[in-house]
């Protein structure tokens, strides 16, 4: 069996990862990507179910694709159909649901079960209208309720088995490598360690071999990525952690240029942040998972690191400025993106305030602001001090205010420092003219600038000087226009600014 597939894919990289992967796996077998505008035979709905409005919004993807393309076999999978099956197998139009704990054995399993040849599990409830409920494949099973462990009767895919070489994935210039999967640490308001289960790490040698694997197929960056990034090896004692596998692959590889994905305040330790210095091939970039610079909100959170973590990561990597200027030429230090949650239970107005105080004292880049949003079964939802919705919004605004502001100031630096920095060209440069490229330097500022050439410029180095910067509000970012210096050179990004 073979034809035209879609896949709809919410939510964060992990989902954007996996779905990469179900292209692969498809095309492997035959199948061809509909075109915009085609009907598809499947489409396969990634689901996000991080809050109630993710949740929503997997569902009413899921109908209105079925919708869209009635002769479809529509799939629900992801972490919705992981942690509430028999709720995805009743929205209309959906004919099977695979959760999570099976997804590397998707399209085989919903390949036989739409010949006949599946062994199926029936949801027990059906849509209100009379149509016939999607059938569950798999092991999947709803949870009667959530607690603060990971089911023991549950079976998740081991590393080997579900993180395949991606070889599909990134184009040519940066590629996403999944090294872990699952998370142990139970937040208050969260319910990924349910829907992707507990911690488990790729092997070093297999993880080596796919690094090696997507250098092969020419790309320049690999960003490193997992559900809980920083708890790597923590499930095989004894071996390498985040930042000795991090020494291993730039020791084995030819790799160009490393990055590291989210990780929480206190995993990015003396050691790793000073081998961004030693090593230039690991870029000088991260992201933090901050959610409050507030004790109490971290508290209330159930978070794993304190205030004094996160002023520690944060002055920590400021102070590589100089160090970074010196050594490699790398203008306006690393860059710091930091994901951040407000109005939780509890943040009253003078706890918002101080958190607004707090984050304008401290070092970074760039804010991630997302108001929260309750999820179903979650601690949170029981605690006191609900802040009302427009109070949220009102806070999101506040926070990205200073945000853009922000993002700003730094890119206005490197303008004008004048100094020209190496550019890894990702494609033409969005809302410029034709001859226009972009791309991001080491340190992850996006440049653009006017080159002969266009889209063959794509995975190129270019020598850019910086000669302005201009505000992107709706990215919530700032990109820096220059002109390019000397031609373009195919050679290493590292040690660029």
């Amino acid at each position: 069996m073979s034809g035209r597939f879609r896949i709809e894919t919410l939510g964060c990289k992990a989902n954007t990862y996996d779905s990469a992967l179900l292209r692969q796996e498809l095309r492997r077998r035959g199948w061809r990507r509909a075109a915009k505008g085609e009907a598809a035979d499947l489409v396969v709905v990634n689901s996000c179910t991080v809050t109630d409005r993710a949740d929503r919004a997997s569902r009413k993807s899921a109908a209105r694709l079925a919708r869209r393309h009635p002769d479809a076999i529509v799939v629900m999978t992801g972490c919705a159909a992981e942690t509430d099956p028999e709720g995805m197998a009743a929205v209309d139009g959906v004919r099977f649901v695979v959760g999570n704990q099976d997804k590397d054995r998707l399209v085989a399993e919903v390949l036989a079960a739409a010949a006949g040849g599946a062994d199926g599990a029936p949801a027990d409830d059906a849509p209100a209208d009379g149509a016939p409920a999607g059938e569950v494949l798999g092991g999947v099973r709803p949870y009667a309720r959530m607690r603060s462990r990971h089911p023991r009767a549950r079976r998740w895919p081991a590393p080997a088995a579900a993180f395949a070489a991606p070889r599909a994935l990134g184009g040519r210039t940066r590629a996403f490598v999944k090294i872990q999967e699952g998370c142990d640490a139970f937040c208050t308001f969260c319910v990924i360690p349910y829907a992707r289960g507990p911690s488990r790490s790729l092997a070093a040698d297999a993880v080596i071999e796919q690094v090696r694997a997507v250098c092969a197929d020419g790309v320049r960056e690999v960003v490193l990525t997992g559900t809980a990034l920083g708890d790597f090896g923590v499930d095989r004692p004894g071996e390498l952690d985040l930042e000795g596998l991090i020494r291993r692959i730039l020791a084995d590889t030819a790799l160009e240029g490393l990055r590291v994905g989210s990780l929480d305040p206190h995993e990015l330790t003396p050691g790793l942040r000073d081998l961004m210095v030693d090593e230039p091939r690991l870029r000088p970039h991260a992201h933090v998972s901050l959610q409050s610079p507030h004790p109490t909100i971290l508290k209330r959170m159930r978070r794993r690191y304190g205030v004094a973590a996160v002023e520690e990561a944060l002055t920590g990597l400021a102070a590589l400025t100089p160090r970074l200027a010196a050594r490699h030429g790398v203008i306006g230090g690393p860059f710091v993106g930091m994901d951040v949650i407000v109005g939780f239970p509890g943040e009253t107005e003078a706890i918002f305030e101080a958190s607004v105080a707090a984050l304008a004292a401290l070092p970074w880049t760039r804010l991630h602001v997302f108001p929260y949003s309750e999820r179903a079964g979650t601690p949170a939802t029981r605690l006191d001090g609900a802040v009302p919705p427009a109070e949220r919004k009102r806070r999101v605004g506040v926070l990205m205010a200073l945000s853009n502001a922000r993002v700003l100031a730094a890119a206005e630096a490197i303008a004008a420092a004048a100094e020209p920095v190496t550019v890894l060209v990702e494609g033409p440069a969005k809302g410029l003219p034709d001859g226009w490229v972009q791309g991001r330097t080491a340190n992850y500022h996006l440049v653009a600038f006017e080159a002969p050439g266009g889209r063959a410029l794509k995975n190129t180095s270019a020598r850019v000087r910086p000669v302005c910067a201009e505000a992107l509000p709706r990215l919530g970012s700032a990109r820096l226009r220059g002109r390019l210096v000397g031609g373009l050179a195919e050679g290493r990004l590292a040690g660029a600014g």
